[in-house]
């Protein structure tokens, strides 16, 4: 498919994505909000595209720092592109359709690991299965010891973050990507095997990228945020930096960025505060509360056990693994505090379609703000490229710093330090998905009262009525919209519920709802 860009209707952040998309609702990866990808142009074409890595949805106030800031390891993929990410050689458009899927799963795989320290009182309905996995990602079936030793465990890492109000927190988030196995014949699977160069690899896509990410993050039961990255990613031989920042204060809710470019100033917004529950944080915040069922665990974690201790910067660590979509899932686990300073994802195992489907019937529940025909389509191509996951090596690893659980955190520590001279852009405000409900209600209603108040006046015509006369509502009723297949008249009824009244002939019609108010 043809690729083109559009801009985001909120915060003007240039997208790019394939034709296939097109009426499609997706969320914009700057601002998050959701839009439809228009039509594309005519002339669409494969523009020049490596993007930089994505932006981090803000993690949850009971999540352990290290996890809750996964997302800042995703491959970097074609069809969001931050302005100003540096051009690299136009991707050919199979490639494209590939590096998508690879982000797909590796955020399945992530979202996955957030449920696998959330809820740590349910693992114990969790079993072990055979393991498939490609030896590069392979977990081995734990013993009945090791399994038991495991849950002992998690249960004293859920209460260690059962109480938490508020986190403060450093972290290192690295990426390795080794996409060099894959072939033109891999991208394309309907392609003949014996067909010329389908053994090479696909041109215009990378072989080595890295990610390695600097953050810091606040977190408050208050509904306050902030996160700060300066992500360095290196594709192939290309370098690009990016920094970050989101946070919400008692003076609002803003994002800067820089791509750190001559050309290119840094972008400091003022976002609109979104409650929908559709909006990103939500969309997040039902993920996480997916994986309290028990029943949704098993779907995904298998093969959980305790493995060899091992410590992280010097703090002596319990080891646990399992396999999680056919990956493997390491995560440390301090012996005193019970926290987590350290998580890790092997790729290269191989992901049955039981597996993705098991997954997709997870956030199906969870993804509202994507039509179930998208998701369809996702799982589908998720399928086609399964495959090819197990010919890439890589490693996903996120690192703790001082952690503090609880800390007192004032309203300036929620406040960015942005760099003088960058001027402020405020967003336009957005209407929430409520108040556009109440909007369409109060248009149709007041719609409604014109045609109530028009068969008013056709009725005392006909009928030789004084002003004072007051009509019933069967008086007025054969003069109201249309008749049904059966030739009964209906009468308009307020779709927010309302009452209407009639009134004199010298009255307007009224509605009990306020604000549904017929003008004189």
């Amino acid at each position: 498919m043809a690729e083109f860009k559009f801009s985001c209707p909120q915060c003007s952040q240039h997208i790019q994505c394939d034709t296939g998309y097109v009426g499609m609702q997706i969320n914009c990866p700057t601002c998050k909000q959701a839009i439809i990808v228009p039509q594309a142009p005519r002339s669409a074409t494969a523009p020049p595209a490596m993007p930089t890595p994505p932006p981090v949805s803000r993690p949850s106030a009971a999540a352990p720092p290290s996890l809750a800031t996964r997302q800042t390891t995703a491959a970097p993929a074609v069809g969001q592109r931050f302005a100003g990410a540096s051009g690299g050689q136009p991707p050919v458009k199979k490639s494209g359709g590939l590096l998508k899927m690879l982000l797909i799963v590796a955020v399945t795989l992530i979202g996955a690991t957030g449920g696998f320290f959330g809820v740590t009182y349910a693992l114990k309905h969790v079993g072990g299965g055979k393991s498939k996995a490609n030896p590069a990602a392979q977990v081995s079936a734990p013993s009945a010891d090791a399994a038991v030793h495991a849950l002992s465990i998690l249960t004293k890492v859920h209460g260690a973050y059962t109480n938490v109000t508020s986190v403060r927190a450093d972290g290192t988030v690295t990426l390795f990507l080794d996409l060099s196995n894959i072939t033109v014949a891999d991208v394309n699977p309907n392609q003949s095997a014996n067909a010329k160069n389908a053994a090479r690899h696909p041109p215009g896509m990378p072989r080595i990228v890295t990610n390695t990410t600097e953050l810091s993050i606040k977190r408050a039961q208050t509904n306050l945020y902030y996160m700060a990255m300066e992500a360095v990613s290196k594709v192939d031989r290309m370098t690009m930096t990016n920094t970050f920042a989101f946070w919400k204060s008692d003076k609002g809710q803003f994002m800067f960025t820089d791509s750190h470019q001559k050309m290119i100033p840094p972008s400091y917004r003022q976002m609109t505060d979104s409650n929908s529950t559709n909006s990103q944080p939500e969309q997040i915040k039902k993920i996480q509360e997916m994986f309290a069922d028990p029943a949704n665990l098993t779907k995904i974690i298998k093969d959980l056990g305790q493995t060899e201790d091992e410590s992280v910067n010097g703090q002596d660590c319990y080891t646990l693994t399992a396999k999680v979509l056919g990956q493997k899932v390491k995560v440390w686990v301090g012996k005193t505090t019970y926290l987590i300073p350290q998580w890790q994802i092997t790729l290269g195992g191989q992901i049955s379609d039981a597996d993705i489907d098991d997954a997709f019937s997870l956030y199906e529940s969870a993804f509202t703000n994507m039509p179930p025909p998208a998701l369809e389509m996702i799982k589908t191509q998720v399928k086609k490229f399964a495959p090819v996951m197990m010919k890439i090596r890589g490693t996903i690893t996120s690192t703790s710093r001082n952690v503090e659980v609880n800390p007192t955190l004032a309203a300036d520590d929620f406040n960015y330090d942005v760099p003088p001279g960058v001027r402020l852009v405020r967003m336009p405000a957005a209407t929430s998905r409520g108040n556009q409900l109440e909007i369409n209600q109060r248009n149709a209603c007041i719609n409604n009262l014109r045609q109530i108040d028009a068969a008013k006046q056709q009725w005392a015509l006909e009928n030789g009525k004084k002003s004072t006369d007051t009509p019933a509502e069967d008086d007025i009723k054969p003069y109201v919209g249309k008749p049904d297949a059966n030739g009964n008249q209906s009468f308009p009824k307020c779709p927010a519920g309302g009452k209407y009244t009639i009134g004199r002939m010298d009255q307007m019609p009224t509605c009990s709802v306020p604000g549904h108010v017929l003008s004189q």
